[in-house]
């Protein structure tokens, strides 16, 4: 290896979010018809937030605006590839933010018209694995190849086979519905992870009338999707 210049020297050896990319040929259970020209069918759009005590383990959303909204609103603690305190909960479109080249609102407006086209619109769904217990910090879901789970129950009800609870943030599984057959999880913890609260929503709402409103061009479309859903946290608030 050679040696660095010495004006370099101490130097990190590569930036915080470096990202190293390999063709997905290389990826052993990629879908034959993944290149397909004509296209493949999708059945779920998944916006993974990371979040400690905002989301629920994961919940499906109603309509191509409302998924859109959705994603718009989507938060995560801040990490290295986004600007902002390491750790601090802030909103990153489609996890995007950072690498959006065009406006938000313009961009939502290209969502809507490519789903707008197609003949069976995916199901739209949000997934969290990173609530935390409050007082210590420990995560209430195991995550990693227990995320299967979650995965498996949405499949599910795109066909339609479970139903979950309707809550005025979507819709979220039943303890039942999920298989957690070898999974030692404690009662109170599936109940926060499947479960959002409205008080708390409402004060989310407020955060996310503020983010919407410094979008510029923004579909009238997500701006209902927004009042629909601050009506229906209103109501279950009170």
């Amino acid at each position: 290896m050679a040696e660095r210049p010495a004006d370099r020297k101490d130097a990190p050896w590569a930036h915080p979010n470096s990202r190293f990319t390999t063709t997905l040929a290389n990826v052993t259970t990629l879908a034959p018809d993944a290149g397909d020209a004509a296209g493949v069918p999708v059945d779920l759009v998944i916006f993974g937030g990371r979040a400690r005590d905002r989301e629920p383990l994961t919940r499906v959303v109603d309509g191509n605006a409302a998924g859109v909204y959705d994603g718009l609103t989507l938060g995560a603690e801040a990490t290295f590839a986004a600007e902002g305190i390491d750790g601090q909960l802030r909103y990153d479109p489609m996890s995007m933010r950072p690498f959006l080249s065009y406006p938000e609102g313009r961009y939502a407006h290209l969502w809507l018209d490519v789903l707008g086209r197609i003949t069976e619109p995916p199901t739209f769904t949000h997934v969290n694995w990173f609530q935390r217990e409050p007082d210590t910090g420990r995560y209430l879901w195991p995550g990693f190849r227990e995320n299967l789970r979650v995965l498996l129950w949405l499949l599910a009800y795109r066909e339609g086979s479970v139903s979950g609870t309707q809550t005025p943030a979507g819709v979220v599984p039943t303890a039942g519905e999920l298989d957690l057959t070898g999974l030692n999880i404690p009662h109170a913890d599936l109940a926060t992870l499947l479960s959002i609260d409205p008080e708390w929503w409402e004060t989310e709402m407020q955060s996310r009338s503020e983010l919407l409103g410094g979008f510029t061009d923004l579909p009238d479309e997500v701006r209902q999707a927004h009042r629909d859903m601050a009506a229906a946290i209103a109501t279950t608030a009170r």
